[in-house]
């Protein structure tokens, strides 16, 4: 509260050779069953949780809290070209989403448009609209690429990292 935005958790699950992805589409299963209950619990004691576009895509999560009982984050997702495909998990009108974009602002039902603009930090911006919002925390699940905008703005307050030291990708295979 005092530095005017939301607690930030970075999140991610990573192999014995610190990989967070594979290489190619498809999605690289880091976690395991009991992993994700546990993330489930976490994402349950949180007011919002964060993607990129990338990990709609190729992951198509729903970011939800159905491997526990508990209420659901609000769902953010950083599209800033508004590309993906409504057919995703995402927005699927079951919990509050917000788009985070730079073509237009507007709430419609569960699905909302927040506005950002290019030429400013968008780490700043996101967290400033979250403050606004009043989302008093956050998880960022990733990937990659949004988890190190975080990191180079140290603008986060915690890291939970879920490390499978019995995976290692090798010349980019699984």
């Amino acid at each position: 509260h005092t530095q005017h935005r939301p607690y930030i958790i970075l999140k991610w699950a990573e192999t014995g050779d610190r990989k967070i992805a594979g290489t190619g589409t498809d999605r690289l299963y880091i976690s395991n069953d009991q992993t994700n209950r546990l993330v489930h619990k976490w994402r349950s004691e949180e007011a919002s949780i964060l993607i990129g576009t990338k990990t709609a895509l190729v992951d198509d999560p729903e970011l939800t809290t159905r491997n526990w009982e508990g209420p659901s984050p609000v769902r953010l997702v950083v599209d800033m070209d508004l590309k993906l495909p409504l057919s995703l998990r995402i927005f699927n009108g079951k919990q509050k989403t917000i788009v985070f974009n730079t073509i237009k602002h507007e709430e419609d039902g569960n699905l909302n448009f927040y506005q950002v603009t290019g030429d400013v930090n968008l780490v700043h911006q996101i967290v400033n609209g979250l403050y606004q919002m009043n989302l008093q925390s956050v998880i960022v699940e990733g990937g990659a690429r949004l988890l190190q905008s975080f990191i180079d703005e140290g603008m986060w307050d915690e890291a939970r990292v879920i490390k499978n030291e019995k995976l290692v990708i090798q010349q980019g295979l699984a």
